[in-house]
This record gives C-alpha cells, sequence and structure tokens, in this order.
C-alpha cells in the first residue's frame, strides 16, 4: 500500500510540475505578446495623402482601382517568434517591418510566407512558442496599426507540425482581421490560394496577381518538419490558376498578364541558376541574369539524393516538380510574366528565365538564420509598381540603404559584406 501511495504522490508531483511548466509558458508568451503589441504602437500608424481602398468586384475577387501607378510591397521571411527568447530579435523585425512600410507608403503589402517562427528556442533559434496562432496576431497587428491593406501567401513555418493550430485555422485568422484582404478562391489544395485584380478607373483589367500556397512539407508528420521535405504547387491548384485567368481573359475580350507571388520557389529557379553557373555566369538561350546574388548554396547531396534549394528532395529534373510554369508560361497558357518568392533567406537574384521574371525577394528574418540579424545587404523588401497601361516594373529596396532603418538600432549591422562567404556571384562587376 506504501509503494502505491508513493506512486501515486510522484504522479502526482510530476503532473504538477508539467501544470506549472504550461501555466507559466502561457504567462510568458501572453506578457511577450503585450510588449510586442505595445512596441507595434508606439511606431505608429502610415499616412497616406490619397489611399487606394480595395474592394469586391461583382465577381468576387478582391480588386484595386486606379489610373495612376500601383505598388506592390513584397516583403518575405517575417519570422516573428513571439516568445521568451526572441523578444529582442521580434522588436528588432517589428521596427524593420513597420519602417519600411512606412517609408514605402504602398498600395498593397503581400507577405509571401513564414510571417512566423513559432517552434522551440533557443535550442533552434525559435521563440520558445508553439501557439502560432499568438503569434500571427502580432503581424495583424502590425499592417491594423499601421493602416496598410496586405494579403499573406503562406510558408512552410507559418504552420509546423508541432504548432497547435493548422494552416486552415491560420487561414481564417487572417481573414477577419483588419486590413487583410486575404480570402480564398480555391476550396482545393492548400489555403492561400488568391486571385486579386487590377483595374483601372474604367474598370479595365491591367494586371492579375495570383497568390498562391506553396505548401509546406510532404506530410504533417514531424519527420517531414525536422528534414525539410518541403512540399510543391499541386496539379489542382494549377489548374484552379489557369481556369481562372482563361475565365477572366474570356471576359476582357483577351490573354491577361498576370504576376505569381508565393513562397517555396519552383523548380525554374534552380534549372536557371544551373544553366547560368554552366555557362559561368554568362547569358544563355534561355536565361538572362539580371541583379542580384546567390547566397547560399542552391544543390547539394544530402542522403543519396539532391536537395534543390526551396525545392523538396526530389529524384527528377526540379522543373517536374510541378506543372505551374509549363502551363501558365510561355509555352503554356502564355499568361505569367513573372514569379516572386522568399523561402531562402538570404538569395535576391533576379534572372529572365524563357522571358519569364523570377525573383528571390529580400528578407527580414532576424531569427532562423543564426546571426543573420547582424548582417544588412541582403535584407528589405521588393516593389512590384503596375503602370496603367498594364507594363511593371520591380526593384529590390535595401532596409538599411533605401528606408532609412538605423542600421545600429538593436545591433550592429555589417553593411560591408555578406552573410555567408560562398557568395555564387555572377561577376564581379555585377556584384549588387
Amino acid at each position: 500500500m506504501k509503494i502505491k501511495n508513493k506512486f501515486l504522490k510522484v504522479l502526482v508531483i510530476i503532473g504538477l510540475v508539467l501544470l506549472g511548466l504550461i501555466g507559466t509558458r502561457l504567462i510568458i508568451t501572453n506578457i511577450s505578446t503585450l510588449l510586442l503589441r505595445n512596441y507595434i504602437r508606439s511606431i505608429g500608424r502610415c499616412e497616406y495623402t490619397n489611399q487606394i481602398v480595395p474592394y469586391k468586384d461583382t465577381e468576387g475577387y478582391y480588386t484595386l482601382r486606379s489610373d495612376e501607378d500601383i505598388n506592390i510591397m513584397v516583403i518575405s521571411d517575417i519570422h516573428i517568434g513571439g516568445g521568451l527568447f526572441s523578444i529582442k530579435k521580434d522588436r528588432k523585425t517589428i521596427y524593420e517591418v513597420m519602417t519600411m512600410v512606412k517609408a514605402e507608403k504602398p498600395d498593397l503589402v503581400i507577405l509571401a510566407g513564414d510571417m512566423t517562427f513559432a517552434v522551440p528556442g533557443p535550442l533552434f533559434n525559435g521563440g520558445g512558442t508553439f501557439n502560432n496562432k499568438m503569434v500571427a496576431s502580432n503581424v495583424m497587428y502590425m499592417f491594423k496599426t499601421l493602416g496598410v491593406y496586405y494579403t499573406v501567401a503562406f510558408g512552410n513555418h507559418d504552420t509546423e507540425a508541432f504548432d497547435y493550430y493548422d494552416r486552415d485555422r491560420i487561414g481564417k485568422e487572417y481573414s477577419k482581421a483588419d486590413y487583410c484582404i486575404f480570402e480564398s478562391n480555391f476550396d482545393g489544395y492548400g489555403v492561400t490560394n488568391q486571385c486579386i485584380l487590377l483595374k483601372d478607373n474604367n474598370g479595365k483589367i491591367k494586371k492579375v496577381l495570383m497568390v498562391i500556397d506553396s505548401n509546406d512539407y510532404v506530410d504533417t508528420s514531424l519527420r517531414a518538419s525536422i528534414n525539410w521535405l518541403y512540399d510543391t504547387i499541386h496539379d489542382e491548384q494549377v489548374e484552379w490558376a489557369k481556369q481562372t485567368i482563361e475565365t477572366l481573359s474570356s471576359k476582357e475580350g483577351h490573354l491577361l498578364k498576370s504576376l505569381f507571388f508565393f513562397h517555396i520557389p519552383i523548380g525554374e529557379f534552380e534549372t536557371a541558376y544551373r544553366e547560368l553557373k554552366a555557362n559561368d555566369f554568362n547569358d544563355t538561350v534561355d536565361t538572362k541574369y539580371i541583379e542580384g546574388i546567390w547566397d547560399e548554396e542552391v544543390s547539394e547531396e544530402m542522403g543519396g539524393r539532391i536537395w534543390y534549394g526551396g525545392c523538396q528532395y526530389t529524384e527528377v529534373d526540379p522543373r517536374d516538380n510541378d506543372k505551374l510554369f509549363e502551363e501558365l508560361g510561355p509555352e503554356g497558357l502564355g499568361s505569367m510574366e513573372a514569379i516572386f518568392v522568399g523561402h531562402d533567406h538570404t538569395n535576391n537574384v533576379t534572372v529572365s528565365y524563357k522571358g519569364v521574371l523570377l525573383s528571390y525577394g529580400y528578407s527580414i528574418d532576424n531569427l532562423a538564420y543564426t546571426d543573420l540579424a547582424k548582417y544588412g545587404l541582403q535584407r528589405g523588401a521588393t516593389v512590384v509598381t503596375v503602370k496603367n497601361d498594364g507594363s511593371f516594373s520591380q526593384v529590390h529596396k535595401n532596409a538599411y540603404l533605401d528606408y532609412g532603418v538605423e542600421k545600429d538600432k538593436f545591433y550592429d549591422i555589417n553593411l560591408d559584406e555578406y552573410y555567408k562567404n560562398d557568395i555564387a556571384l555572377p561577376t564581379k562587376d555585377k556584384r549588387k
């Protein structure tokens, strides 16, 4: 009997300790959120002279309407941790994002994935919380405070196998947030599949923005997350995008041109890199270098298979991972003009592949990559400008050099060299 009583006491003590740890974690996470929100309020609102207000057209698509240039600001890999171990870096991220947005005053912000990084910390550079909904609420609060319209394309870190909330739930939270125009237009695979229209004041569509969920991991297992087994864009998503553009084009009486935004780069990014590298970074028939650098190893051997940058583990040509480029690009429908991605935080290269612009965006990650918070050459945003005649341009803007972010506010920022030493530069004279 005494042995049984001792066993029960041990179980009770263990249970109380676990409850205490859980309670402490919840308290700390809530305190972290309160501190971050107080800091967000201190930065304040983005002031516009003539802000475009998105609306839903008769077909149910969110629409921005203007005869002037429409500026879209693409920000990727914010990686807010939201826990005890990431407060300083989260404040740095919030300061950088809000300062850039206030300086740019964009008509729309597209958050191109990995807005949150709710993973264990500090062992894995995480924030120390699994409550990804609470962390995402800090992102929403930033844009509510700024008063800037935005939408989202989920990345792999927005929902992890060990996080409390799945992709559907986080998507619903964003769809209810102030100033967020995210609304899924597709009931199939993925969550952040959305079509946004840019129109002139006569109602003519001048550009189609396709926001695609590039998904996260090949399955929901912890193994897939830990081993970075990334998923790809599924065929049904490609078919939805194609049908959407075909239907809109039919009503307009001509083929509409489209810009694509998502997180994990498709295989054509790797193919373009390999073509240029094999040709000593001189242009090829299919691939033309435009600007920027590769600062991450794009492909390497891992476990007997090839790892293609942002693409999943594969035993096939990286172009065969999905059908997006084949179906929407120049050899398919012919609507696709450009693809903007994130994911590989220190790549910011832009190339033209078969006439389609493939562009890595600057990131704002301060948390996931060790010591990246102390480097500044690859930090910032991409601004895409769509003119009234339907033409567009894109430019990378550096957080410190272009937007006036204070480089020594949280850390001493290195603006003299890149984060890694194994940089793949096209040529020395083309270094950005």
